[in-house]
């Protein structure tokens, strides 16, 4: 198996957590009080874990000088993490694992075929065609149908 094969598998394995991380979230939010402290041990979990692992990898820390070169908006994705966390704690128990999923698939779909019909961040461009954004159509449809039956 080669090394794109294996990634594409750890994506699939990947996403196979995601809805399992939404109802993890939602009954730890329901457990100590709200989706925003659900998120808060979610995360101190994560970064035990992420030091943890650094330790026995034997990376050192980033040093500070090498962090504030970095442009703004590449501290973002930490921000987009905790939005996702919050709201899945929050979404979950209340619209159900299949219909956030469904909208969180087609929202990430959505905006990469915009990311990369635009380049965005220097990504290869890649045409929204009429059969991508059907794709989309299709994908809203799904979200409905799953909403309502």
């Amino acid at each position: 198996m080669n090394f794109n094969t294996l990634l594409l598998v750890a994506a699939v394995s990947a996403g196979l957590l995601i809805p399992l991380q939404g109802i993890i979230n939602g009954r730890l939010s329901g457990v100590i009080g709200g989706p925003v402290q659900a998120a808060l041990v979610s995360f101190t979990i994560g970064l035990t874990a992420l030091i943890i692992i650094n330790i026995l990898l034997g990376h050192r820390v980033p040093s500070f000088e090498r962090m504030i070169q970095a442009p703004v908006w590449i501290w973002s994705g930490g921000l987009f993490g905790v939005m996702m966390v919050v709201l899945a704690a929050t979404a979950v128990p209340r619209i159900g694992v299949a219909t956030y999923v469904s909208a969180i698939i087609t929202g990430q779909l959505t905006a990469a075929i915009l990311y990369d019909h635009y380049g965005i961040l220097g990504q290869t461009v890649r045409e929204a065609t009429p059969l991508r954004l059907l794709g989309v159509g299709f994908l809203i449809l799904g979200i409905i149908l799953i909403r309502r039956f």
